[in-house]
């Protein structure tokens, strides 16, 4: 027994965002709205001209917003 192996430790996964939680994408304001493979989200964000659009990013991109919005 003293030669056994010794448990491995599993790293801690990061946790997907909720759908639906508001975040920051660099300089944007986004909405989560579903999970995707490899670490990655599909967020709706808003352009200049009022447009929305969808893109994927990685949940390390994203951050939780400060206190105020504007």
């Amino acid at each position: 027994m003293a030669n056994s192996p010794r448990p491995r430790r599993r790293r801690k996964t990061p946790a997907c965002p909720p759908i639906g939680a508001l975040m920051r994408y660099g300089e944007r304001t986004v909405r989560v709205i579903a999970e995707a493979s490899g670490q990655r989200v599909i967020i709706e964000s808003v352009d200049e001209d009022g447009r929305t659009f969808r893109s994927a990013v990685k949940w390390a991109s994203l951050a939780a917003l400060e206190e105020q919005l504007f």
